[in-house]
């Protein structure tokens, strides 16, 4: 199994911050998928995985409800080899909205050691959210998704096509991302370095919170108004520049992907919808906040100071800031 446990998203991250795109410092990634990983070895999967798991009772206890770990949906159900078709899930509501079952109950006895076996998906979560968007990969070995938009997808996306699972791990012209692809429209205009409005041929081929690039500059959109488009400069780390008219432009649309994730299995999908698995908010926003405090720490050298003594300095003393991790992760304790 490939696991894919994360809890929050580059582009969230880069709000949060108010950065300009991947800049070329302390890689995020990898900050949110060490804030991801300390997370989930802390409380658990926040994402479904599939998998079979084997349970069993304990001498004496054969007519008790069988505790489990945290299940959130059956397939299969096998008990000393056979079928079980009528069995209760506990409790009856879950244990939170969208959480886990925890205890399984029928009128028989159950095997001992690990004779109950059950195929399913497990973890302590399970939500997602349509991206309004649709995916045609032609096989099961691509490992690229290529949007019509691209501000819908972000590194550290999770999403589900059909039944398989991707983690998204790089595009919008970060760290690893595939190159641009060539947009129909040029640049209508010649513009300067400092220009924070271009023209473009048609701005309608072209949608707000993408990233473009125009010659080796990376630019954001941030809002269009007929052909005109209000943009970031100096993107990515890149650095501003004037630009000719009929300069060709390209748009960050392609991301690499990881297929068949949690325990899934890659396949071909044709013209099939989108959907991204979001963790809880509060566990997300603990994400998010351990991710950037990672950033800023890695940026002091780890010495958790930053700035001078002219312009005033910051400090970053922990990275892990305990009462935080307890009052979020603690409402997720499903108990022995």
């Amino acid at each position: 199994m490939i696991p894919a446990q994360i809890y929050c998203t580059a582009k969230q991250v880069m709000d949060d911050l108010h950065l300009r795109g991947f800049e070329d410092r302390a890689d995020l990634m990898e900050r949110i998928k060490a804030a991801s990983d300390f997370i989930q070895r802390r409380a658990g999967n926040f994402i479904p995985i599939t998998d079979v798991m084997k349970f069993g009772a304990r001498p004496g206890h054969e007519y008790d409800p069988l505790y489990l770990s945290p299940l959130l949906s059956v397939t299969t159900l096998k008990n000393n080899g056979a079928d079980v078709v009528d069995y209760a899930l506990g409790p009856y509501n879950r244990m939170w909205p969208n959480g886990p079952y925890i205890v399984v109950e029928q009128d028989g006895a159950w095997g001992l050691e690990d004779n109950v076996e059950i195929a399913g998906t497990w973890g302590l979560y399970d939500s997602s959210a349509a991206l309004g968007l649709t995916i045609t990969q032609s096989t099961s070995s691509e490992i690229t998704l290529v949007a019509t938009n691209g501000s819908l997808l972000s590194p550290g996306m999770v999403v589900l096509i059909e039944s398989e699972q991707e983690l998204i791990t790089a595009g919008a012209g970060g760290k690893g991302s595939p190159a641009g692809s060539s947009a129909t429209s040029l640049l209508n205009g010649s513009i300067t370095a400092s220009d924070e409005e271009i023209t473009v041929d048609n701005g309608a081929e072209f949608f707000q919170g993408e990233v473009i690039q125009i010659g080796v500059e990376d630019l954001f959109i941030s809002k269009i108004g007929g052909n005109v488009l209000a943009v970031g400069r100096g993107w990515n780390g890149t650095a501003a520049a004037g630009h000719a008219d009929d300069s060709s432009i390209k748009v960050y649309r392609t991301f690499s992907v990881i297929r068949g994730v949690n325990g899934t299995t890659a396949a071909a999908h044709s013209s099939k919808a989108v959907s991204q698995y979001v963790a809880p908010d509060t566990v997300n926003y603990l994400c998010r906040q351990i991710a950037a405090l990672m950033r800023m720490k890695a940026e002091s050298g780890f010495s958790g100071v930053t700035g001078n003594s002219e312009g005033g300095t910051g400090r970053y003393y922990s990275e892990f800031p305990p009462n935080q991790i307890d009052r979020v992760l603690n409402q997720f304790n499903v108990g022995e």
